[in-house]
C-alpha cells in the first residue's frame, strides 16, 4: 500500500493519511478484515511520524472503520461497523448543519435556555445522534412557528395603525411621529 502524504497543501498530514485510509476503504481496495500496516511501516512509508500515524488509526478506530487487536495489529472493520459509520456521519452532518441554522436565527428568550447538544467527552451513540437530530429539527420548527407569529402579529399592527391615522392629503408632507400633534409642515430647501 503506498501512501504519500503532500506537505504543502496546507491540508494537515493526518488528515491527508485518514482520507486515503478512509477512501481505499470505502472503495473496497481494502476489505473487511483486511490487516493494514503497523504503525513504524505506514510512518516509514509515508515519510511521517509515528504518533501521526498512531492518532490516524485511533482517529478511523474512532470513527468504527478499523479496529485494533493487542499483540496482532489493525485491520478493517466489518461491513455493519461502517453502515453505522456512515449513519453517524450522515447524522452529526445533519446535525452540524441544523445547528448553524439555529445559531443563523436569532434565539427567543425561551431557546437562550435550552441544552446544548454537546456530550461530556463520550462519543454519543447512533440513537442519540438521532434524537438530537430530531431535538433540533423541532426547536428549528418551533422557531418557525414562533417567527410566523410574529410576522402574523406585525401586520395586524400595521392595518390597525392605518385604520387608526388618516392618510395624509397628496400635497402635504408627513411629519415625523416624534412631532405628530404639532401641526408642523416640512418646508423643503
Amino acid at each position: 500500500m503506498t501512501l504519500r502524504v503532500d506537505r504543502d497543501t496546507g491540508v494537515p498530514i493526518g488528515t491527508q493519511l485518514a482520507w486515503a485510509l478512509s477512501e481505499r476503504i470505502s472503495e473496497g481496495t481494502l476489505k473487511v478484515g483486511d490487516k493494514l500496516p503497523s504503525v513504524r511501516e505506514l510512518a516509514a512509508e509515508a515519510g511521517v511520524n509515528v504518533n501521526t500515524v498512531r492518532a490516524v488509526y485511533a482517529r478511523l478506530e474512532r470513527d468504527g472503520l478499523v479496529r485494533s487487536e493487542q499483540g496482532r495489529g489493525t485491520f478493517v472493520a466489518g461491513k455493519e461497523k461502517i453502515d453505522d459509520v456512515s449513519v453517524r456521519r450522515d447524522l452529526r452532518r445533519r446535525i452540524a448543519m441544523l445547528e448553524a441554522e439555529l445559531v443563523r436565527r436569532p434565539q427567543l428568550p425561551a431557546e437562550a435556555s435550552a441544552e446544548g447538544t454537546g456530550g461530556a467527552g463520550r462519543l454519543a451513540t447512533t440513537e442519540e445522534l438521532a434524537q438530537i437530530h430530531d431535538d433540533l429539527l423541532a426547536r428549528l420548527e418551533r422557531l418557525d412557528e414562533d417567527r410566523a407569529e410574529i410576522v402574523r402579529r406585525l401586520e395586524q399592527l400595521r392595518t390597525a395603525a392605518s385604520i387608526e391615522e388618516p392618510a395624509p392629503a397628496p400635497s402635504e408632507k408627513r411629519s415625523s411621529a416624534s412631532l405628530k400633534g404639532a401641526r408642523v409642515r416640512w418646508v423643503g430647501a
